[in-house]
């Protein structure tokens, strides 16, 4: 037995002038304008610099302003909000916010340095990202658009403004099948999705970040322990990096339950992912579906203006 959420809002990215504003640590749901309910303290800034930087419980991010107008965040949010403490352990459902990865002689293994942190952010899940707010049958499809924990005037991407990147995503509940999109940004048609390289010749800044995964909510949690290598990609600089990286948006796929109990096994919510294979070397991106208690990157989406 299933029960579906699908609720389709496009917001297109616009840049605004500089600003110093209250953090309200994003404990809500939005509707993509920063206008989520919050329970944070309010004492923490978040600051646009005139360098295009912002700069976010301290921490400053690069920004990418696309040829379609929309703002993203180039590269991944590495903001561990309060009551949160990252794990270094994959099957620790309780953390919501795991580290980073490499590969240790073919063993996924945590990385908890400064530096790699800075460079490949955290792993969240969906309640960490929404800031500790739990995601149920009853409410999925109430966070498409949500601000989280991203900064005031940002939000967790949408399934369509992935879709208007990449052009290729699974199909949802009621469509027929997967979707395609040939005039979105990153789109090749040789590739019959979004190209990897495309993106950062844009300048987006792709981050190889993998994904801790989780297929149901009876799973045992993993990190993903496929690797780039002369065998999958021509990407020679990310050679010994996770392949298979999951960046999470707020749109819901379903909610499945078992036909005996109705206990719910699962919720997935749609994710940008990368494949690498002889087939894409060069890495093709697309839109696929992931548990919500999966660990992805986060790259937050400014609101459109």
């Amino acid at each position: 037995m299933m029960k579906n959420f699908y609720f389709a809002v496009i917001a297109m990215a616009a840049l605004t002038l500089a600003c110093s504003t209250e953090d309200p640590e994003g404990n809500g749901t939005g509707n993509g304008n920063g206008n989520g309910t919050g329970t944070g303290n309010g004492n923490e800034t978040y600051v646009e610099n005139a360098d295009g930087t912002f700069t976010y419980h301290g921490a400053t991010y690069k920004t990418v302003t696309l040829s379609n107008g929309s703002v993203w965040m180039a590269e991944p949010l590495r903001h561990v909000p309060e009551g949160f403490t990252p794990s270094a352990d994959p099957e620790d459902d309780n953390a919501h916010i795991w580290y980073p990865y490499e590969n240790a002689d073919g063993t996924a293994a945590a990385v908890t340095d400064e530096g790699t942190i800075a460079e490949k952010g955290y792993l969240y899940d969906m309640y960490a990202a929404l800031g500790g707010k739990e995601v149920t049958a009853d409410n999925a499809g109430t966070f498409e658009g949500a601000q989280g924990i991203c900064p005031p005037g940002w939000h967790i991407p949408t399934r369509a403004e992935f879709f208007a990147l990449c052009g290729l995503s699974n199909k949802n509940q009621d469509e027929s099948g997967n979707q395609v999109n040939q005039d979105a940004l990153f789109y090749d048609s040789t590739y019959g999705g979004g190209k990897l390289t495309l993106y950062n010749e844009a300048g987006w800044n792709y981050v190889m970040s993998g994904v801790r995964m989780k297929s149901n909510f009876g799973a045992t949690g993993r990190y993903q322990a496929t690797w780039l290598s002369e065998s999958n990609s021509s990407l020679t600089e990310n050679y010994g990096e996770p392949a298979l990286t999951y960046m999470m948006s707020s749109t819901p796929y379903q909610v499945s339950t078992d036909d005996e109990t109705g206990e719910i096994t699962n919720i997935q919510f749609f994710a940008q992912m990368t494949t690498f294979s002889k087939t894409y070397p060069e890495g093709r991106v697309n839109i696929a579906y992931v548990s919500t208690m999966s660990g992805q990157q986060l790259r937050c989406v400014k609101d459109a203006q």
